[in-house]
């Protein structure tokens, strides 16, 4: 419990790198823009969350899911918008997606629900083996992205 706050300011920065993420994927000046506007009002949502509606020692269960959708979205979004090339296994963009596809939408839940299992239902047991299950998919979308970035080609 101790490193919830530093959990809240985590979201605000995996929420902003992964969104700028995006915004350099998509060509659309208009997407660009609107991934531009989500980029400086999510952290200040999360600074209203934290600041007034949830404490910081506790789950942000409003924002981290929140994250979680958002990043979900422009995912889906991209791999509508670039379709599925022939050597997309091939591509460093695809495996960082495929990470993302693995982590955020499946653990979405967890976010939700986290404080509930912390603190009402009060079960070791089973929130210890939810939060193994949450870093066994935060492992397979380490995995997938470390694989894009051994897929980027080095310069000279």
């Amino acid at each position: 419990m101790k490193n919830l706050p530093l959990l809240h300011l985590y979201t605000i920065v995996e929420a902003v790198f992964i969104l700028s993420y995006f915004r350099t994927l998509f060509a659309d000046l208009l997407l660009k823009k609107v991934l531009l506007y989500i980029i400086i009002l999510f952290p200040l949502l999360c600074i209203i969350n934290f600041s007034f509606i949830q404490s910081i020692f506790t789950f942000n269960t409003y924002t981290r899911p929140l994250e979680a959708i958002l990043v979900t979205f422009f995912c889906l979004f991209y791999l509508y918008k670039s379709g599925f090339t022939e050597n997309w296994i091939e591509k460093p963009s695809s495996w960082f997606n495929m990470g993302i596809l693995v982590y955020f939408p499946v653990v979405c839940i967890i976010f939700i629900l986290s404080n509930y299992f912390t603190f009402v239902t009060k079960n070791k047991g089973l929130n210890l083996m939810i939060w193994y299950f949450h870093g066994a998919m935060s492992m397979l979308m380490y995995l997938a992205w470390a694989r894009g970035f051994s897929l980027i080609k080095k310069d000279g």
